[in-house]
């Protein structure tokens, strides 16, 4: 592959990529209440930003993983696509899955806090976890 079509097929798995961070962002911002980028620039609300930072870095190891077993190529940019939109959902039915078994609303909790709750550490490692599973699942 020459370099002018390396650099080409590099933007278009970074432009993918970043969608499916701002699509993560905003799945994020969906399960909890308020503006979460208010949440974690303005507020400093060190909950939200555990929280923000694990889905991130959840979908971007996930991108990682898809773009490295999908053998590369024009080809493959839907199939991490598709991954990346798989990832997005499983994390947001982990984080309900979550919901429902804690008492509360475990959005309200990571949100009201000013001071660091358990909960949204927990939250976290939910991110983590879903993505490690999809990562193992794409390694197939």
């Amino acid at each position: 592959m020459a370099l002018g079509e390396l650099v080409l097929l590099t933007l278009a798995y970074a432009g993918v990529g970043l969608i499916i961070l701002v699509a993560g962002f905003f799945a994020v911002d969906l399960l909890t209440p308020g503006h979460l980028g208010r949440q974690v620039m303005e507020d400093r609300n060190v909950n939200a930003g555990i929280l923000l930072a694990a889905a991130l870095f959840s979908l971007g190891l996930i991108e990682w993983f898809a773009v490295f077993f999908s053998g590369g190529g024009w080809d493959s940019l839907i199939d991490v696509a598709v991954f990346g939109a798989i990832g997005i959902a499983l994390q947001a039915v982990g984080f309900l899955l979550l919901d429902a078994l804690t008492p509360g609303k475990l959005g309200a909790i990571c949100m009201a806090s000013e001071r660091f709750h358990p909960a949204s550490a927990v939250a976290a490692s939910v991110q983590v976890a879903v993505a490690l599973v999809v990562c193992a699942a794409l390694t197939g």
